[in-house]
């Protein structure tokens, strides 16, 4: 029974340690279903012992699944498995296929049976009543795109939440403010440097600041960014917003799967009726405890899913646990994601994330720069650099070229000073990264292939 402080006060609340444990102990019969049912787990699990009690050891033995695998699984396919050998089902129990975004690669597609729509219906439900949304909420979603986790999954969700349901995306930026205008929307949905983008747009289409709006409540996710206080503070600025709330998902496992209360301070675990994630050394794969200032890869296993379920998958999200209590009452330890693991840049012998780039730059020298940047890659699989790492910063607009100068002088020290790594800082015009409504990467190659 949802009450005024919990979507789901019997998980929310429930004991970190104890809801683990009982999640590990269904870990066995969720191996024998997937060999019994899975033509992709078969082959990897097929005589592996399942009847002993599972214990920690006995699940990191299991092997982990990645999204290479299942691009494998999808390499095949029939008229009868369209979904390839992830397919655990007839298609005609499926009542909805969702793709992945295709940042990071070709997109897989995922199904939901009935009972999984229903599961993340719920779950769903779960990270946007945690992140703010309640009845009587009139919700903008600015993704423009239905298919993908954050599209029509989201869409279910909030209305699951018992908002109302105002899907702008996907029409222009003049049509969506007008739209958010008119019905006084009061939370909005997108990433943030969207929302940074089109609160500048709004102000442009409507002859009067986004802050005069209705708007209230943020929710951002499919980007990290929210958790650095100075993007934080601008996005809040722009829409006059009292509160900024953090969320993330992942269609290969449940489009939510964290979101941030109103204590703020990190994205609690809302997917707890239907998901066991793992927090593991992203290099040697050992279990890393839910411990404050702990940091590993999230590895989740879906517990319930029917049409495509994965077991261990590597989410590549590198998480810092920042508290394992929280005065709204959650039990689940609050999170951040600092990046992605298959991210990870080398600069000569040094390790860095292009999100840890971001945030140092936004830290020192925000109030002058847009917010958007981006580093150039030479070709896609590029991870190492000899020399410095080619960063594009949009400057604010009226800046005298000295002040440009001291700041790319400023931003390299700051960037060598704290993360021990070089950046090549290349000032642009306000406008020129490109800004779109679904996940904005921090990398990319220049379409004719050059660094320069």
């Amino acid at each position: 029974m949802t009450t005024d402080a919990h979507w789901d006060p019997a998980q929310d609340t429930r004991d970190w340690a104890s809801r683990c444990e009982e999640h590990l102990a269904r870990v066995p019969d969720l191996v024998q279903r997937l060999v019994a049912v899975s033509p992709f787990y078969r082959s990897r699990l097929t005589g592996f012992e399942t009847a002993r009690t599972a214990d920690r050891g006995w699940l990191a033995d299991l092997p982990f699944t990645t999204k290479d695998d299942l691009h494998a699984a999808q390499e095949a396919i029939s008229d009868e498995h369209p979904l390839g050998a992830l397919q655990c089902g007839p298609t005609s129990d499926l009542v909805q296929v969702i793709a992945s975004s295709g940042t990071t690669g070709l997109p897989v597609f995922f199904g939901l049976t009935a009972a999984d729509w229903r599961s993340w219906r719920h779950g769903i439900a779960n990270l946007f009543f945690t992140a703010g949304v309640r009845r009587g909420s009139v919700v903008a979603l600015t993704t423009g795109m239905p298919m993908v986790a954050g599209g029509l999954p989201f869409a279910d969700g909030i209305r699951e939440a018992g908002a109302t349901l105002a899907w702008v995306g996907g029409q222009t930026t003049a049509r969506m403010a007008s739209i958010v205008e008119r019905l006084k929307v009061d939370v909005l949905v997108g990433t943030a440097s969207f929302a940074q983008f089109f609160a500048d747009a709004c102000g442009q289409a409507l002859g009067r600041p986004a802050r005069e709006l209705s708007v209230t409540t943020l929710i951002g996710g499919g980007e990290p960014g929210l958790g650095e206080p100075e993007i934080r503070q601008r996005v809040a600025e722009g829409w006059g917003a009292t509160r900024v709330s953090e969320i993330m998902g992942l269609g290969d496992v449940m489009s939510g799967l964290w979101a941030e209360c109103d204590q703020a301070g990190g994205m609690h675990f809302t997917a707890g009726r239907d998901v066991l994630v793992e927090l593991i050394d992203p290099d040697g794969g050992a279990h890393v405890a839910w411990d404050a200032g702990a940091e590993g890869e999230a590895v989740y296993t879906t517990l319930t899913r029917e049409a495509t379920p994965v077991l261990r998958y590597r989410s590549r999200d590198h998480l810092r646990v920042m508290a394992t209590s929280c005065a709204c009452g959650r039990a689940a330890p609050r999170v951040r994601c600092v990046g992605r693991t298959d991210d990870m840049l080398i600069y000569k012998a040094m390790n860095v994330f292009p999100s840890a780039i971001r945030d140092v730059v936004l830290r020192e020298f925000g109030r002058s720069l847009t917010g958007a940047m981006r580093i150039r890659k030479s070709h896609p699989g590029q991870v190492r650099f000899d020399e410095a790492i080619p960063l594009e910063v949009e400057v604010g607009d009226g800046l005298e070229p000295a002040v440009v100068t001291d700041l790319r002088t400023g931003i390299a020290e700051a960037v060598r000073r704290q993360l021990r790594v070089r950046v090549d800082v290349e000032p642009v015009a306000t406008g020129t990264i490109p800004v779109g409504a679904y996940k904005n990467p921090l990398t990319y190659v220049r379409e004719d292939g050059a660094s320069a």
